[in-house]
């Protein structure tokens, strides 16, 4: 489109009685653009001019057409986060309001409407600094790399007051201690706590409300004694008592996760806490307008201080990490090692750091059991711990190994297929597996062995860290059923269980009150 100077030159032109051709010619235009602009009125001419004037967010309307047709239910302010988030600027040259206009202009120049939801709230009373907190959790699938979507969990805290908020994302979801994790890490970014939290009705804090007297769960209850903060549990349906932290976690799930893509937990969380500083804690609230960033610093000296332990046993506690193929677990930057033939897949463990010997300690996440401990690395990109081949006894052949296992099982008829198998699946670790097969005879009797090899032989697991987890599943359900058949022990025998007491007619009563008194009488 040619500017105005352009236009009123072919209309100075015009006016003087040139032609069309002449006036193509004198300007160096296509004689088409000069029809086109001819007859054209100057009102008309300027409200096209204006309508295509190149605008400030242009540099990201090809991106912006992308994701709105993909995701045609995006919001104005998702997509001015994600436009700042790829920006190399710490801030855009336009501003949010504006952008939000220039949102609605594409969706309607492209036919890209918006999917309409509601759901009604009512305005809560404002508190004092300090005085009150709101939790909730939410779930929402998001994208990954392969195509696929995966569900993810989030944790959410915001301050009643300044309408700061913290929120953590895991990919299980919530039990007790991880909630009681999420409370402790929330605490840590705040730097203390409000006096009051406001919570849902939610299997994971309470089993029951108990008319007022409410039962918490025992992990829960623990943390309360801990921390020593008033907790306000909301009735069934009724959202308005905790509408600030309902509105965190729609904002949480469909302001930063929803179409995000998802590699893995830790660089999610990373994002995430990225996203409350640039935005969710530091865009003025649409109740208040105030940032919430500024309002926290005033309401940070009304929080109550929570202990350096309190705080520590998140470390203590810390979201489980996956082990690695190749036996290794990433954490902090460093790669410790487990005994080879921990892993199988889905396996998941801790690190439990022990400060006064500076060592962290890799536990089974559903056992407990340790695996090893290694002295805690301060640097970065270490490998800790000792190659197990270093040490591996080599004096035998692996034959001689074989005869070996196969004496300490009894020469049981399930041994020798069940070390084909591995040596078949697992031929340059062979030795290793034979290894900690022997080792398990240190730490376990020769039936519980006997009734894991016989489970991985009916179920076709065929390594040693399956055949560790099978003794561990069998001996944890043998327990189970004796714990089982002590409680019903102490039920009524069954000579009385099933039996109803005699029941006696009123006459039998009123008789024996008539005697009663006329023997007093």
């Amino acid at each position: 489109m040619i500017d105005w100077m352009k236009y009123a030159e072919i209309q100075t032109l015009k006016r003087k009685g040139f032609k069309k051709a002449r006036v193509a010619k004198m300007l160096h235009i296509n004689r088409e653009t000069v029809a086109k602009y001819w007859e054209k009125p100057p009102d008309v001419f300027e409200t096209e001019r204006t309508k295509h004037r190149a605008r400030k967010p242009d540099v990201y309307k090809d991106l912006i057409i992308e994701w709105l047709t993909k995701y045609p239910d995006m919001t104005a302010a998702q997509i001015y986060d994600w436009c700042k988030e790829r920006s190399p600027l710490e801030t855009l040259d336009f501003q949010k309001r504006s952008f939000q206009d220039y949102v609605n202009s594409i969706r309607k120049e492209y036919g890209i409407k918006k999917p309409e939801t509601s759901r009604q709230y009512e305005a809560s009373d404002e508190r004092n600094p300090g005085a009150q907190g709101q939790v909730d959790m939410g779930e929402i699938y998001v994208p990954t790399p392969n195509g696929r979507n995966k569900k993810v969990f989030c944790f959410a805290m915001v301050l009643s007051y300044s309408r700061y908020k913290y929120v953590l994302w895991q990919e299980k979801p919530f039990t007790t201690e991880t909630f009681v994790i999420a409370h402790i890490k929330a605490f840590e970014f705040f730097g203390g706590r409000p006096h009051e939290i406001v919570y849902d009705q939610d299997k994971v804090l309470a089993v029951s409300e108990n008319n007022g007297d409410i039962i918490y769960t025992a992990g829960f209850q623990n943390y309360l004694s801990e921390v020593k903060f008033s907790v306000y549990l909301c009735r069934g349906a009724d959202p308005e008592s905790k509408g600030l932290i309902e509105n965190v976690v729609k904002f949480a799930k469909h302001g930063f996760a929803e179409h995000r893509t998802f590699e893995n937990i830790d660089s999610f969380n990373e994002d995430c806490i990225a996203w409350l500083k640039r935005t969710a804690n530091h865009d003025k609230h649409g109740t208040t307008y105030q940032r919430p960033d500024e309002v926290f610093a005033l309401e940070r000296e009304y929080l109550v201080p929570v202990s350096e332990y309190s705080f520590a046993t998140a470390d203590k506690e810390s979201i489980d990490y996956p082990v690695r193929k190749d036996n290794i677990v990433l954490y902090q930057g460093n790669r410790y090692r487990v005994p080879v033939g921990t892993y199988h897949h889905g396996i998941r463990v801790l690190m439990a750091i022990n400060e006064e010997t500076d060592e962290v300690s890799i536990t089974d996440a559903i056992t407990g059991e340790i695996y090893a401990t290694h002295p805690l690395c301060h640097e970065k990109g270490k490998l800790v711990g000792r190659s197990e081949r270093a040490g591996r006894d080599k004096s035998k052949t692996v034959t001689e190994q074989e005869e070996a296992l196969k004496e300490l099982f009894d020469n049981d008829e399930l041994v020798g297929p069940f070390l084909d198998h591995i040596h078949q699946k697992k031929p340059r670790y062979y030795r290793d597996q034979l290894g900690v097969i022997k080792k398990l005879f240190e730490e376990w009797n020769r039936d519980d062995i006997i009734k894991g090899l016989k489970y991985c032989s009916e179920k076709e697991l065929y390594s040693a860290s399956e055949l560790k987890s099978s003794i561990i599943y069998l001996t944890q359900e043998k327990i189970d059923k004796i714990k089982a058949k002590k409680i019903d022990s102490t039920a009524l025998p069954d000579k009385y269980r099933g039996d109803k007491p005699d029941q006696r007619s009123l006459s039998v009563y009123e008789d024996a009150m008539n005697e009663r008194s006329a023997v007093n009488g």
